[in-house]
């Protein structure tokens, strides 16, 4: 492989991939060093190219003629728009969505499908990788470069029509240049895919941050990679009697563990929660939909009058859970239907199994109100009654896109 850009192969339309596996995520963005084994090639530019762009190291993509979206495509981006909580739809446009290009990574070609959205932005999704919306080209973020997917594959987007060049810079002090494509109106931005070098994966040498420059070299956007320079400890799964396999922290000190809640929902289904010392320092927890520590940090720990607290949904039922502030002593769980329901935390954790009884509309949980020792408000939180699939139900709804759920 070359260490430029190919002609004759950005030209190149490929096999069309509809493939889409994960695009629920929300998904971010001298001359340098080339290293010939690590360039990507852009393969699969459909349609009409802007011969003039070479000029400027990259490939134009006019998003009119580029091939539409077949229904899978469509209906993956219009999932996002149905199937999003209530006031996060994206404003995606899906039968819109057009096949922009293809990047191979390590043998294997992920396709680049962009479909445009109301408020002049778009949504885009690298196949097999996932990707994001930005859906606003007129929020605040959009002057940044957008900077995601892992430590070892970044894909991200910008705006700035007049960058040139797109740089990655190392802890090191090397860079690499990133070939990306420039999509024409109504989109209007720049996407890239690129594979970090194996050497670039070892901490001293790991990726910093992303530049785009115009043609004098100036810089128009810099944006840091949000990728920790250390791997994060892992998880491991345990086993306790009476209960689902547990994912547990890889740093707590498992033999040291405390129970903190053993409740039943309604479905049967037994739930438990669980701190443990964490090695180094700080606390871990876990229950039977999600984990964490404190790694030691002091923001970490809720401020005295808190509610840090939030839904976990399973096929069958729903739990509250979270961290409160060291004055809330109990928890006042508010219903649409008037019902009220007094919880107590324990430690600074609460778990509650929420009972079937709230889960249709008109019944669900709306506020919650943290009171203290001595029974006055602290704190107060607003909890959405309008969620998509969060609750369970006996006939979903059919949204379209191929999205049914419980209203």
């Amino acid at each position: 492989m070359t260490d430029a850009l190919a002609t004759a192969e950005l030209l190149s339309r490929g096999p069309d991939d509809g493939d889409w596996n994960e695009v629920r995520r929300r998904a971010r963005r001298g001359r340098r060093r080339r290293q010939a084994s690590v360039m990507l090639v852009l393969a699969g530019a459909v349609a009409l190219v802007v011969a003039s762009a070479y000029a400027f190291g990259h490939p134009i993509i006019d998003f009119g003629s580029a091939p539409k979206g077949p229904p899978k495509v469509v209906d993956d981006f219009g999932s996002l728009e149905v199937g999003a909580p209530a006031g996060m739809a994206p404003g995606v446009l899906p039968e819109q969505a057009r096949r922009i290009t293809s990047v191979r990574v390590d043998g294997k070609e992920h396709v680049l499908w962009v479909a445009p959205t109301k408020r002049d932005g778009f949504c885009e999704t690298w196949s097999q990788f996932g990707g994001g919306c930005r859906a606003d080209r007129h929020d605040a973020f959009a002057k940044h470069i957008d900077v995601g997917g892992t430590e070892d594959v970044l894909m991200g987007s910008f705006f700035q029509g007049s960058g040139s060049r797109l740089e990655l810079e190392y802890d090191d002090g090397t860079t690499d240049e990133i070939p990306f494509v420039w999509v024409t109106a109504p989109i209007d931005a720049g996407f890239y895919l690129f594979r970090v070098p194996d050497a670039h994966r070892v901490d001293g040498g790991r990726p910093t941050k992303v530049r785009l420059l115009d043609d004098d070299g100036k810089v128009v956007a810099e944006d840091p990679v949000p990728f920790p320079q250390a791997t994060p400890p892992g998880l491991v799964t345990r086993s306790l009697p009476g209960y689902p396999r547990l994912s547990v922290p890889a740093d707590a000190l498992w033999d040291q563990r405390e129970q903190l809640f053993d409740l039943r929902a309604d479905d049967k289904t037994r739930l438990g929660l669980w701190v443990a010392p964490e090695r180094g320092g700080g606390t871990c927890f876990w229950f039977n939909q999600g984990m964490g520590c404190t790694h030691g940090n002091p923001r970490a720990v809720p401020s005295p009058d808190a509610l840090w607290l939030g839904f976990s949904g399973a096929a069958t039922h729903v739990t509250l859970n979270g961290t409160v502030g060291s004055d809330v002593a109990k928890v006042e769980a508010r219903f649409e239907d008037g019902d009220r329901v007094e919880l107590t935390p324990k430690r600074g954790y609460l778990l509650w199994p929420v009972p079937a009884r709230h889960y249709p509309v008109g019944t669900r949980l709306v506020e919650l109100l943290g009171l203290d020792a001595e029974g006055q408000q602290v704190a107060s939180r607003k909890m959405p009654s309008d969620s998509r699939g969060l609750y369970p139900c006996t006939k979903p709804k059919d949204y379209g896109y191929g999205v049914s759920m419980c209203p």
